[in-house]
């Protein structure tokens, strides 16, 4: 769908809850944000209208996820988590706080362009790489901790975890030392290393990363580092690196093929003796 027509069903749809999108007096430009499954759109006015801030993300939703992220977003709220405050719910729109910052894999990735590994920054830009990726840690150990539940007759300790968990999910405030989480709609009950699995395939399908340096050192090291703070903030659960290996390997697949690139599937046998030895 064009812009324009975007723009024409924003109109229509939502002149009730925000009037000012049919009031001549204000005027506001839209742009569309990456999204695999649903429309997002930032939403700026000149002014700002009288229930709403004058910049907002508008989610329309074409899956049937919209109750299950809106519900959530209310229990991290709830449980002072830096997620996007809700400001109106109707159906498929949700429309949320737009949070300031920068995208991590924006921010991460402009850092590590020309260098081969973090002892190549400068050791003001490498801390704050080391930091921005150690906050992150930090989330979502704080999220799996107090998200845990023991499914019926089983040993095993299942956690929420995000749900194809990538880096320009997380919103950095530098300025206000802020790490906000964005996007919950595939959010699920489950082994906490999947999040885990996701946030290494996002550092390394990145560029730079594994399909455009042939040993991309400053991501392996980005993944050992967060591994470390993660488990430093964490006693509830044991890492296992063959299942972490395993995940990572097909979340790498899914994003070849995602990406149609030019490559074969991955194989275990030559990540494990690529990576491994490395991790």
């Amino acid at each position: 769908m064009s812009l324009q027509k975007i723009k024409s069903k924003i109109r229509k749809d939502l002149k009730g809850i925000i009037p000012e999108v049919r009031n001549k007096d204000f005027n506001y430009n839209i742009t569309e944000l990456p999204s695999k499954k649903n429309t997002v759109i930032n939403l700026v006015f000149d002014k700002k209208p009288r229930d709403f801030p004058k910049e907002v993300i508008i989610k329309i939703f074409r899956t049937k996820n919209i109750v299950s992220e809106n519900n959530i977003l209310i229990r991290l709220k709830n449980q002072n988590f830096r997620v996007p405050e809700i400001l109106s719910l109707k159906k498929p729109y949700l429309i949320l706080e737009k949070v300031q910052g920068v995208n991590l894999s924006d921010f991460i990735n402009e850092k590590l362009k020309n260098s081969e590994e973090l002892d190549d920054l400068p050791l003001d830009v490498k801390n704050q790489v080391i930091k921005s990726i150690e906050k992150l840690a930090e989330w979502l150990a704080q999220l799996h901790e107090k998200n845990t539940v023991r499914k019926h007759k089983s040993e095993e300790l299942f956690v929420l975890n995000k749900g194809d968990t990538r880096l320009r999910d997380f919103i950095i405030d530098f300025s206000n030392d802020i790490l906000y989480g964005v996007d919950f709609e595939d959010a699920y009950e489950g082994n906490h290393m999947d999040d885990l699995a996701w946030i290494c395939c996002s550092l390394l399908d990145t560029n730079p990363g594994l399909f455009d340096m042939d040993e991309p050192k400053h991501k392996i090291e980005l993944i050992n580092l967060f591994l470390k703070k993660y488990y430093q903030e964490t006693s509830s659960f044991q890492f296992d690196f063959t299942y972490l290996a395993e995940k990572i390997i097909e979340h790498l697949n899914i994003v070849i093929q995602r990406r149609n690139l030019p490559y074969g599937q991955i194989s275990k046998s030559s990540f494990f003796e690529d990576i491994s030895k490395e991790i």
